[in-house]
């Protein structure tokens, strides 16, 4: 989703992802400390659509398998071009986005589906389904 907001809305036309090219400009690159496996703690920012999926908490503690994020040198780009940050973790660095402006366009670094089970729905999931109307 970043590397296409990247080139698309804010003009990166060599945008990249490092696990998929070596060549461009790596919007996305390995993890410096890989988080698969690993339980994050994501601060959610207020007033965005994913803190009120979460009921409005400050935080959220969930699960991922991750080795790819976000550069830190790109940073900018989750709040550039009418993306928004929606959550950072313990050392500042972005875990979610999304754009205010789009019924359902939420992103996160951690995966829902982990913490997710037919008999207590994770909150993305619900929300995702109230926005298809469904």
């Amino acid at each position: 989703m970043l590397v296409e907001h990247a080139r698309n809305l804010l003009g990166i036309d060599d945008a990249s992802h490092t696990e998929s090219s070596s060549e461009g400009t790596p919007v996305v690159s390995l993890l410096s400390c890989s988080l698969d496996g690993e339980t994050i703690d994501v601060a959610l920012t207020p007033g965005t659509q994913l803190s009120g999926l979460h009921g409005g908490a400050p935080s959220v503690t969930e699960m991922t398998t991750c080795n790819y994020g976000l550069d830190p040198e790109w940073q900018h780009v989750a709040s550039s071009g009418g993306m928004a940050v929606a959550g950072i973790d313990d050392t500042g660095e972005v875990r979610a986005v999304e754009r205010p402006d789009h019924p359902f366009f939420v992103a996160t670094l951690y995966q829902p589906q982990l913490r997710s089970s037919p008999d207590a729905p994770h909150p993305v999931w619900l929300g995702f389904v109230a926005a298809c109307g469904v």
